[in-house]
């Protein structure tokens, strides 16, 4: 099929491109529908930068995406793959999933060429008045693709408007992959029966992803776990009444998964040294938010989990819903993903008389 050239790119209303505002491009007519499949990993971003700037600009972006997740093995939540914009033509690369350009605007070099021919002449004025610098746009060569655009009137711009956008950049590129992951999980279908199962016996439901089940259930102790295999993993919900919420303290959510754990998974435990905690909003309720490393010095296994302990108050109910996964000599953080993204799924529903 015909792909759209760099000149092709519609012209752009202001408006639109202030401060990290989505990017707004216009397709060749009848082109948008017909947009191929996007490749490659969705944990790699191809980096268009000159190449005379790469070894500059390179740690500077290596901060802002190359996070690490320790699981135990190091691995980065996303990688870097930087390309000449020579090459943009070649290899599939316009069909990249996540694409980045930085450059800045009126510097001489093919990259500044490429990224003027995107942007309208007032966009390019509004970057020429630091009044925009940070840009973003779905779909533009292919289908579920993110394309990014840094810039800025002159050197030490370009490097500051990546630093003042750091968050907003590194938030939308994980809303992107979530939203890929998210039609992944469930594209063979939803273990319907088990969710409308957990809703009725329990009072709660996630929607459970096809290849899941319920290794097991203690309603009297509230208490729930589903699991899959290759690679081992699993969801569990534990719940309790009578907990107030001025209870909850980060030591009282580690020292409470530990006790659920010890109960119910055979004596795991959180690895202290490998642990962030904080609070976020998890399904529109304030939770505290458990995220490291788990191990079993009994089965000497271990892995990463991530977990949500939050109360209720309109049913005076406390909830801990963990993630994690087992898989040796394997990378874990997209399965880890995948688990977490089924737990946002989770809600409270009436029960039936």
């Amino acid at each position: 099929m015909k792909t759209v050239s760099q000149n092709a790119m519609a012209k752009i209303r202001p408006e639109h491109w202030i401060f990290g505002a989505a990017l707004s491009m216009v397709m060749l007519a009848g082109c948008g529908p017909r947009l191929p499949e996007s490749v490659g990993p969705a944990q790699e971003i191809l980096v268009l930068v000159d190449p005379a700037e790469r070894e500059r600009l390179e740690p500077h972006l290596k901060e802002v995406f190359e996070k690490i997740l320790y699981t135990p093995q190091e691995e980065k939540v996303f990688r870097l793959q930087f390309e000449d914009v020579a090459d943009f033509d070649r290899y599939e690369n316009k069909r990249r999933k996540n694409i980045l350009v930085m450059a800045e605007l009126d510097a001489p070099h093919p990259t500044a060429g490429f990224l003027r021919n995107i942007l309208s002449p007032d966009v390019q004025n509004a970057v020429r008045g630091n009044r925009s610098a940070v840009f973003w746009k779905e779909d533009v060569w292919a289908k579920e693709q993110l394309l990014m655009a840094v810039t800025g009137a002159d050197s030490a711009a370009l490097v500051d408007n990546l630093r003042m956008e750091a968050d907003r950049l590194y938030e939308r590129i994980e809303e992107a992959r979530n939203e890929r992951i998210q039609r992944l999980i469930y594209r063979y279908g939803e273990r319907k029966d088990v969710t409308e199962r957990l809703g009725r016996e329990f009072g709660w439901q996630v929607r459970v992803a096809f290849g899941y089940r319920v290794l097991e259930a203690y309603p009297d102790s509230g208490f729930v776990v589903l699991t899959k295999e290759e690679p081992n993993r699993w969801l569990f919900v534990y719940w309790e009444d009578g907990i107030s919420p001025d209870e909850l303290s980060e030591e009282w959510c580690i020292r409470k998964r530990n006790e659920i754990t010890r109960r119910f998974f055979d004596r795991d435990r959180i690895v202290p040294d490998h642990l962030e905690i904080g609070q976020a909003e998890f399904v529109g309720k304030l939770a505290f938010v458990l995220q490291g490393l788990w191990e079993n010095k009994k089965k000497w296994a271990g892995g990463p989990f991530k977990s949500y302990a939050f109360v209720d108050v309109e049913t005076d109910r406390f909830f801990y819903i963990d993630c994690g996964v087992y898989s040796p000599n394997k990378r874990k953080e997209p399965y880890l993903r995948q688990i977490d993204l089924m737990a946002r799924s989770f809600t409270q529903v009436e029960s039936t008389p």
